[in-house]
């Protein structure tokens, strides 16, 4: 980046009852006001794509989390990259037919966005991903196989040259609709980022 830019870094906690962000796409503004006034904004994912929304920014750059993490310690540099070769990693635990829709999907993109993806890969186990709430109401995922994720991953690093990795993982079926009906009016624990306050 170039040192005389006025690059910003916008964290923005997620699943842990922050005032904004990680709720139904809420740090969306925040992200469009703060890409206004600098040069470079730097951000994570869940940023830009809360609650399954994304908005585009061209002077908007995101990392996944451990990279940020690396980069605000002053452990690693970033250098824009304007397409990965994106390998795709398949929970064997999902069902063929929502299988067959989410390969559909990628190469959906692929033909219409022109994204570089690699073959697929299925983990060689179901990841079993549970979901756990504590008391306060923060919430987080765990999985029984992660060596079967560690190993789909290195797969598609070695034998299809992937430079980015899109995990798709089986998650439970909701069990609760109160929850989730408490959630969606603003009220409650999100079931995968935690409490709202």
């Amino acid at each position: 980046m170039d040192r005389r830019s006025f690059n910003v870094v916008l964290l923005v906690p997620t699943g842990v009852g922050a005032a904004i962000g990680g709720y139904a796409g809420d740090a969306l503004p925040v992200a469009r006001a703060m890409a206004q006034i600098c040069d470079r904004l730097i951000t994570h994912p869940n940023v830009l794509n809360g609650a399954q929304l994304y908005w585009p920014l061209s002077n908007v750059d995101y990392v996944e989390g451990y990279g940020l993490d690396r980069f605000a310690a002053g452990r690693w540099g970033l250098q824009p990259v304007h397409q990965n070769r994106v390998g795709l990693l398949l929970d064997a635990a999902i069902e063929p037919d929502l299988r067959l829709r989410h390969l559909q999907a990628a190469d959906a993109t692929r033909a219409t966005l022109g994204l570089s993806l690699s073959d697929y890969v299925i983990t060689d186990q179901p990841l079993g991903v549970e979901l756990r709430t504590a008391p306060s109401g923060a919430s987080w995922g765990t999985l029984a196989n992660p060596g079967s994720l560690l190993r789909g991953a290195q797969t598609l690093i070695q034998q299809a040259r992937a430079e980015a990795i899109c995990i798709v993982a089986r998650f439970p079926d909701a069990t609760e609709g109160s929850a989730l009906q408490d959630y969606r009016q603003g009220a409650g624990v999100d079931p995968l980022a935690g409490p709202k306050p």
